[in-house]
């Protein structure tokens, strides 16, 4: 039996703490649950930031909406974008975050959404962090079984 957090045993941090740096994936899971406040969600998005070079997530949020399944076109368009954006000097990375509907665990869709960003990453040059999920009751971060462990912790 998996336990959920609950509001008690995962708190909401301080929303100052989301412009500080993180250096390992808890870190940015902190960052994240700072800046989503109460968990709960009526739509299937992706929320991005940039990270700068001393693991700072730069103060603008982008979303995406994933209305649908797993699509490699958008993924892969996402990362084509996102390269044009990261020079190595400023920027060098990017934050991800998934979050959706629901009270269940990481699912197959979850999964296929990561995976699918991952490798377009990868295929594009683009570095990303550890990617993160969030529903009613949770923020995790969900984990690419298919990957090689080479995403960063700014």
């Amino acid at each position: 039996m998996t336990s959920h957090p609950t509001p008690s045993s995962d708190p909401i941090p301080n929303i100052a703490t989301a412009s500080e740096a993180f250096h390992t994936a808890e870190e940015l899971r902190e960052r994240w649950r700072a800046l989503m406040g109460p968990l709960g969600f009526s739509e299937r998005l992706l929320w991005f930031a940039f990270v700068d070079t001393t693991g700072h997530i730069l103060p603008a949020l982008n979303q995406l909406p994933l209305d649908g399944p797993p699509e490699p076109y958008l993924a892969d368009l996402l990362m084509y974008r996102l390269s044009d954006v990261i020079d190595g000097h400023d920027v060098v990375s990017v934050a991800m975050l998934i979050t959706r509907p629901g009270n269940d665990a990481i699912t197959p869709w979850d999964r296929g959404w990561v995976r699918l960003f991952t490798t377009a990453a990868d295929l594009a040059g683009v570095t990303i962090e550890p990617i993160f999920r969030a529903n009613s009751v949770d923020l995790v971060e969900v984990r690419d079984r298919h990957a090689d462990d080479g995403q960063s912790v700014a």
